[in-house]
């Protein structure tokens, strides 16, 4: 059966059990209840936050006087009570029960007694105060006797009685009131002992309040006047607080199977004290850090950096106010800042820390070094608020591969305890590659373990991871990775947008190029045109050939292509171009955004006039369609406040580009045929055309080529 993982917060009984050396305390308040000689009563408080443990001190005590037989222990908790007057019967109840089980052994017992006197209590303190009634109960005729009667009873037993309250800090203001009203109504009974246990500070707040104008003193000067003996909780050594919150730290790690390294280890206690010391004040404390960890460590395992991970739930537990702050403002955190000539950082730098510092005043903290210093530790940008540091772009794949809470990436697992929709488990990732590499002999469209993750939502965090990762993939593992990625191209996003580079279909293609990297290069030729074959569109295929690493004298790259290389490759590419071609019916509606590289390569690389023949068909099947054809060169501008695209002008760049694959007469001829003639008046670059379609390109075409003609007249001559 598996135990509760999970630290509890019960108190505990034992001197075995006593972790911060409170044992020796509690023996010496059983001896001085034990040890008193006459029948005075007293009253002794138990001063100490939440969570610092009075509890299991009043454990101690109880054992302790156990020993001694002397005392009879009546344990009272008013929290367990739902209103002063349920409160006022159940202390006279429990007291009752008591004395009958361990001195009225005859007669007519103290709890019958109570149910014919006590009913009374509640109905009396509803038209009188509490002292009132509790008063007049407790001076009543009948209650005088029976009082008379436990005091010789404790008398000739030679015992005294203890009574224990513990949670008197968790009760309403007006419970708080009634309790020490009671108590200091009935402390004069004779062998009586009263011992309390809470917050003074709470208490001593919640007492002021039933002073009508009186000062803020008045609560504590009422706790004077009933406590006679207070004593505080034995604080718990810095260093032994801090080992008994590591503790919990090691049986986190140790239950989530998370090692960290020696640098990890120094890493988190340099910036775990520097910042929390100051916070860490009570075991209850410790313990729910510990339990904290005990859930996110294990949830999160391999999917952030541990460490990261442990000073940002430090924060949660002890610093809420500054948790808030970060997890609200991903942007004023994750990354780092764009530093350049044109962009002043200053304002936004400044905002940040006043982020940070009215975090810091909500939370109470007058000394924020440590924790400034550990937010400098875990997000990089805040060491360029608070002093100069800049970073190069180079550091976020550095962040990435960390898994880092600064990473854009991997900042909203930090705080939602899961992987975003859109992103890609890292633990997942690797077993991923290792599936792709067993079923690398038997890879197709329909049995590829890509294609059985790969979402359009998650593909380009998948991507991006695996370009980070590809490095340091093995020749067969980027080879089985790289077919894999072929045949899933049709599920990657290649929207319209300015920058169409991190598209993951882009990217995608981008990555092949990478993972070839790590092939023999007597075999990357293979791989690529292997590649290109399953490729699962024509337009992937178009992007491998794109983005491969091509020889540049005046820019040398490492393991790039030879022309030679780059030349097999395209006339293969060529020939699955060709017969693409060949099943379109019309590569101007069906491929419009790569029809330009289509026709670019088979011009160069093909000898079958392949283009030429499906766009005449095309043209004498339609007309309007030497429209289309011109508009595939012609550049698509956006809006820089809407991001609305719309087609720009048909200029002199375009015309070389569409010229250079096609005759110009053969594109006047269409030209001329949909018109009916040639514009005639082009006096000016034809601009905002009013007419309906895009026939302006038509006219642009025609004006660019007559300028042409001129100038190369002129040459001529």
């Amino acid at each position: 059966m598996e135990t509760d993982k999970y630290s509890s917060d019960t108190p505990v009984h034992t001197a075995a059990e006593d972790k911060f050396s409170r044992w020796a305390f509690a023996e010496r308040v059983a001896d001085v209840i034990s040890e008193r000689k006459g029948p005075s009563p007293i009253t002794i408080g138990l001063y100490g936050p939440w969570g610092d443990g009075k509890t299991s001190v009043l454990n101690f005590i109880e054992e302790s006087i156990k020993t001694k037989g002397s005392v009879i222990v009546v344990r009272f908790n008013p929290w367990i009570f739902g209103n002063v007057e349920s409160l006022l019967l159940g202390f006279f109840n429990v007291l009752a029960d008591a004395l009958d089980t361990e001195l009225i052994t005859k007669g007519e017992k103290l709890k019958d007694f109570l149910k014919k006197t006590a009913p009374g209590i509640a109905s009396f303190a509803g038209m009188k105060g509490i002292g009132d009634a509790v008063g007049s109960f407790l001076h009543g005729p009948s209650i005088t006797q029976l009082r008379e009667r436990i005091e010789n009873e404790l008398e000739k037993s030679q015992k005294r009685i203890l009574v224990m309250i513990d949670d008197v800090d968790r009760l309403e203001k007006a419970e708080i009131y009634a309790i020490f009203k009671l108590v200091k109504l009935v402390a004069d009974f004779k062998f009586t002992a009263y011992l309390l246990a809470f917050d003074k500070a709470i208490v001593a707040s919640s007492l002021s309040e039933n002073y009508s104008g009186a000062h803020e003193k008045s609560g504590e000067q009422f706790l004077e006047k009933i406590i006679q003996v207070p004593l505080h909780l034995p604080a718990v050594p810095d260093k032994d607080l801090r080992h008994f919150c590591f503790q919990g730290v090691d049986e986190a790690l140790n239950s989530s199977e998370i090692s960290l390294s020696e640098q990890q280890v120094q890493e988190f206690a340099r910036d775990f004290t520097r910042a929390f010391d100051e916070n860490l004040t009570t075991p209850r404390k410790a313990k729910l850090y510990g339990n904290i960890l005990m859930f996110s460590l294990p949830i999160l395992k391999g999917e952030v950096n541990p460490v990261d991970l442990m000073l940002i739930e430090g924060l949660r537990v002890f610093v809420p106010e500054l948790y808030d702050t970060i997890r609200k403002n991903k942007d004023s955190f994750a990354g780092a800042f764009r530093e350049s000539m044109h962009t002043n950082t200053e304002p936004e730098k400044q905002r940040i820390k006043e982020l940070i510092d009215n975090s810091f005043s909500l939370a109470g903290i007058k000394q924020p070094y440590g924790y400034i210093e550990l937010l400098k530790n875990i997000f990089p940008k805040i060491k360029s608020v608070y002093g100069n540091m800049s970073y190069g772009s180079d550091w976020y794949q550095i962040w990435d591969e960390g898994q880092r809470i600064c990473a854009s990436g991997y900042f909203d697992r930090y705080f939602t305890y899961s992987v975003p929709k859109g992103d890609f488990p890292d633990t997942a990732l690797t077993l991923l590659v290792e599936k792709v590499h067993r079923e690398k002999c038997k890879l197709s469209s329909n049995n590829n373990p890509l294609s059985d993750v790969l979402t359009p939502e998650n593909s380009g965090a998948l991507i991006r991871k695996l370009r980070n990762k590809s490095n340091i993939l093995n020749e067969d593992e980027s080879i089985a990775l790289s077919l894999a990625i072929s045949y899933s191209a049709g599920i990657f996003p290649n929207p319209e947008s300015m920058f169409g580079w991190d598209a993951p279909h882009t990217q995608a293609a981008m990555l092949v190029s990478d993972l070839i990297q790590n092939v023999d290069n007597s075999k990357r030729v293979d791989i690529i045109k292997e590649c290109i074959d399953k490729s699962a569109t024509i337009a992937f295929q178009l992007e491998i050939f794109r983005w491969l690493r091509r020889e540049d004298q005046e820019r040398p790259e490492k393991d790039s292509f030879p022309e030679k290389d780059i030349t097999n490759i395209a006339r293969h590419l060529a020939k699955s171009l060709e017969n693409y071609l060949k099943s379109s019916v019309d590569v101007t509606v069906e491929s419009s955004r790569i029809a330009p590289q289509i026709f670019y390569i088979l011009n160069q690389y093909s000898k079958n006039k392949i283009a030429f023949k499906h766009v005449m068909q095309v043209l004498d099947a339609d007309n309007s369609a030497v429209i289309r054809l011109l508009d595939l060169y012609t550049p698509t501008a956006w809006g820089m406040e809407s991001g609305v695209s719309h087609k720009s002008n048909f200029e002199r760049d375009q015309y070389d580009s569409v010229t250079k694959i096609f005759d110009p007469d053969f594109i006047l001829s269409y030209i001329e045929r949909y018109l009916g003639n040639l514009p005639e008046d082009q006096k000016n670059f034809p601009r905002d055309f009013d007419q309906e379609g895009r026939e302006i390109v038509l006219h642009q075409f025609v004006w660019i080529h007559r300028r042409v003609l001129q100038e190369n007249s002129k040459e001529e001559a």
